[in-house]
């Protein structure tokens, strides 16, 4: 039960994840290319286009990497979780088989981590990118002074953890009721 709610939240937060990449990579882009002659103006003095991105967007360039790397981690981990769910009638060499294809994504998702880790750009590793954007979030949208779609989005927030907690932690006896 644990496994298949775990897959389920993983498959979804994938696809969340995933678009809020697509998203935010959409809007930096229309950001970038509508301001384009104060862009090439503040392009001067900086070694990339990425650099010139991390310095003025650090938290649109973190959220479109973070996002699109986790969504792929939580799709990875929701497939092998999927794998060694044990099905009906399952024959003992299908079962060998589906464990192998769940080990192998495990150790793809540890590939990509030490590949990412050592591509990485302006971050030691995959981890210090994600303690600068939790910082970055809180500075920006948890700190005063509020925004006004604070008031929405800390209790959905809020709600939304609330309901995670109580759906994994809901007994199996209430499923039959």
């Amino acid at each position: 039960r644990i496994a298949k709610q775990s897959c389920r939240f993983l498959l979804l937060s994938s696809f969340a994840l995933e678009t809020v990449s697509i998203f935010v990579g959409t809007v930096t882009g229309n950001v970038l290319l509508g301001h384009g002659e104060q862009i090439a103006a503040k392009a001067i003095g900086y070694t990339s286009p990425l650099a010139l991105l991390k310095h003025h967007h650090e938290i649109n360039y973190l959220t479109i990497q973070i996002c699109f790397l986790q969504g792929l981690f939580n799709w990875l981990g929701a497939v092998a979780i999927d794998l060694l769910i044990p099905k009906e009638g399952e024959t003992k060499s299908a079962r060998k088989m589906n464990q192998c294809m769940a080990t192998t994504l495990v150790t793809i998702s540890f590939w990509i981590t030490a590949f990412y880790n050592y591509h990485l750009n302006f971050y030691d590793d995959y981890a210090q990118m994600l303690r600068k954007y939790f910082k970055l979030v809180v500075q920006r949208y948890l700190c005063w002074p509020l925004r006004p779609m604070s008031l929405l989005y800390v209790p959905s927030t809020i709600l939304t953890l609330f309901m995670m907690w109580r759906a994994f932690s809901s007994p199996a006896e209430e499923d039959e009721e």
